[in-house]
């Protein structure tokens, strides 16, 4: 083979080599000099860039025209990302054009970059460049856990991020939408390692029978990439089931014993805000709140209670539930005995022209009762007198007495002496009052009597006068017989 020959076949395959890089003949100086992918490892549905360097040499003799830049997996006709009008390249300079685009599942795809353009002298010039693209699932999956619900009910949904790699994410957002009242709908974690999980719960409130919820989370990868992943489900709710029960009873002992009320929830919501209250002639007595009744269970709201007399009364639990309020009622015979002052023992007698009136102040209940006072009540024909025309007592215990002494001026004729006592019981004033019955007073002569009940003086001379007479006859009697 001749030398020309030889040189010819070697030019023949440095320019065959160069074709690779879109140099179609001496005269062509553009070529792509890099095409890189961003993410590298792109999620299914997550758009990647394909970032493709087209140079134009120092040596070209004039710019070289960029009309197309597209992308197309290897063997086909189809565009996966284009753009057009690009623009001349001036000689010893360069562009990157970017692509986008994204797969919907995981794999692994050849790509060939194509570029499109014209030399100073207007010939057509291809080049084109090879990139792979691997799809993959990665980062941090969804997992959401609805559980049972209740229309108009709140309850717990639960959003579960994993992150199954080694290495971790930054900037995890989670959120939860859909037609559902949602509290706090988005949660911020700053880092989630690798091969670990982090679960947040979301307070929702099913508006229908059938909800769909979406959850999302976006994450910052390693490589700086934002990435998004969701999930959606059904959150399937039951109609809203209302039954609540009241079992109401006496507890304990003592004056006033306290009231305990079993508050049961039948329904398939939680009962909420509930007050328990004591009723009586259409007032509140007393009211207690009770904590949250869940379904299925019974709470006990134990009242204490004051100043209450023995008799009937409403026992009345307000709730809300299911995004509505509602009420419950049961009866209750409620019996009291608090502290209670009767007077005992009454006696009197007339002294130096007055009545004297004792007795005892005795507690007949279960309470202490203060301040107790007992007095004479004045009418038309009482009045009372000194030294005692009323007795402090002062407290007694329960089933305790103490004595007192009264006086009074009593016109004749009188039947009755009002007898008056006062004191406290739970720190409410009580008054009782005693009619003492006097009507033997008026069996007693006005005049002569000796203070002690004696007979009068003037039938005790008639008496002894008879005898001495009978005396002196029977003496007579037997003188004349002997």
């Amino acid at each position: 083979m001749s030398r020309a020959a030889v040189f010819a076949l070697a030019l023949l395959v440095v320019l065959s080599s160069l074709a690779g890089i879109g140099l179609v003949d001496a005269e062509t100086t553009a070529f792509i000099s890099e095409a890189t992918v961003s993410p590298e490892q792109p999620a299914p549905g997550e758009q990647f860039t394909v970032r493709t360097t087209i140079q134009n040499s120092q040596q070209s003799d004039g710019g070289f025209e960029i009309t197309d830049v597209y992308v197309r997996q290897r063997g086909s006709t189809k565009d996966i990302g284009r753009v057009e009008d690009i623009g001349t390249l001036p000689p010893g300079s360069d562009v990157t054009v970017p692509l986008t685009a994204s797969f919907d599942s995981p794999g692994t795809r050849e790509l060939r970059v194509y570029v499109v353009g014209r030399n100073p002298d207007d010939g057509v010039v291809r080049l084109q460049y090879p990139v792979v693209v691997t799809v993959r699932e990665g980062g941090p999956q969804i997992g959401v856990s609805t559980g049972d619900a209740v229309v108009g009910t709140e309850g717990t949904v639960q959003v579960t991020a994993a992150n199954g790699e080694d290495a971790a994410v930054r900037n995890l957002r989670v959120s939860l939408s859909g037609d559902a009242g949602i509290e706090d709908d988005t949660r911020v974690l700053a880092t989630l390692p690798g091969n670990a999980s982090q679960t947040f719960n979301f307070s929702v409130t099913p508006r229908s029978r059938t909800t769909e919820l979406e959850a999302r989370v976006q994450y910052t990868t390693t490589s700086g990439s934002t990435r998004t992943v969701t999930e959606t489900v059904t959150l399937d709710a039951d109609p809203l089931r209302e039954s609540v029960q009241l079992d109401a009873s006496v507890v304990g002992d003592g004056a006033t014993p306290d009231v305990a009320v079993d508050v049961s929830n039948l329904g398939n919501a939680p009962l909420e805000d509930a007050v328990v209250e004591l009723v009586r002639d259409g007032s509140v007595l007393f009211r207690r709140p009770v904590a949250d009744v869940a379904p299925d269970e019974t709470r006990t709201a134990r009242i204490n209670v004051s100043n209450v007399e023995t008799g009937p009364m409403d026992v009345r639990v307000r709730y809300e539930t299911g995004g509505r309020t509602g009420e419950a009622t049961t009866r209750l015979n409620y019996s009291a005995n608090p502290g209670r002052i009767e007077l005992t023992g009454l006696d009197y007698e007339t002294e130096e022209g007055k009545l004297h009136v004792s007795g005892t102040a005795s507690n007949v209940g279960l309470g202490d009762v203060d301040s107790v006072v007992v007095r004479v009540v004045r009418t038309e024909n009482v009045t009372p007198a000194r030294p005692n025309p009323e007795y402090f007592v002062g407290s007694i215990p329960s089933s305790d007495f103490s004595s007192f002494d009264l006086y009074a001026e009593v016109a004749p004729g009188t039947e009755t002496v009002p007898i008056e006592v006062t004191y406290l019981a739970n720190g409410e004033e009580r008054t009782t009052r005693t009619e003492l019955d006097v009507s033997d007073l008026n069996a007693q002569p006005a005049e002569g009597d000796d203070g002690d009940g004696g007979l009068p003086m003037l039938p005790l001379l008639v008496v002894a006068v008879l005898a001495f007479l009978v005396i002196v006859g029977i003496a007579g009697y037997a003188y004349f017989r002997r």
